[in-house]
């Protein structure tokens, strides 16, 4: 989202200054500046010792504020297009996961609960559980950090292969049962307590927890 904002910032400063460009030129504000160039240019250019001469046009838009005024607009016009076009092709590939059936707690021994869950990919883009976490909230609204532990069962695969704890890969459509681990107590938690995927890419995804 960060990204996506400073892209957003970028261009809103692009166009702002393409704009600024076009009415400055339109205005004429250096116009004084602008006419001694041009004559400067057209009347001292020379050509076999003899200056050159141009008509005077009442009213008319000298070349120079015309060309900044194409090219202002031309920069702009460009800018929007390929801010459209990023913005497009990020949003056609995306992770999604999806909980499915109901995430429980499971008490392991005294020191330390499980936390097993079900995801699957409904999204257009793969993505890896490997190093995910899971927070979730315990009686007093800590948050208890859950690590990702590898699959609920062994030998489960995606279409990337096998699910390890060292890398679980999911492709769009792909669903895998898997464990979270942490160092607490059963009782702790709360029927229902409020968890919180995050991925290593920054993807999050929240979904309550049930307890046996």
């Amino acid at each position: 989202m960060g990204l996506v904002l400073a892209e957003e910032e970028e261009l809103r400063r692009a166009v702002e200054l393409a704009h600024l460009i076009v009415r400055e030129a339109e205005r004429s504000i250096s116009w004084r500046a602008q006419r001694v160039l041009l004559e400067l240019i057209l009347n001292r250019g020379a050509c076999r010792g003899k200056p050159m001469r141009t008509k005077k046009r009442t009213g008319a838009m000298p070349p120079i504020v015309t060309v900044i005024i194409i090219v202002a607009s031309v920069v702009a016009a460009a800018l929007a297009a390929y801010f459209i076009y990023t913005t497009s092709a990020r949003g056609t590939r995306q992770v999604m996961l999806t909980v499915v059936g109901q995430p429980t707690l499971y008490a392991v021994n005294q020191t330390a609960v499980e936390l097993r869950v079900t995801f699957k990919n409904d999204g257009t883009a793969d993505v890896d559980l490997k190093n995910s976490i899971i927070s979730v909230q315990n009686k007093t609204k800590v948050a208890i950090t859950f690590n990702f532990a590898g699959p609920a069962t062994s030998g489960a695969t995606t279409s990337y292969g096998s699910c390890s704890s060292s890398g679980c890969k999911l492709a769009p459509g792909d669903s895998i049962a898997v464990r979270y681990t942490a160092s607490a107590t059963l009782d702790s938690f709360p029927d229902g307590a409020m968890a919180t995927l995050q991925t290593i890419d920054g993807y999050q995804t929240s979904f309550a927890v049930a307890k046996p």
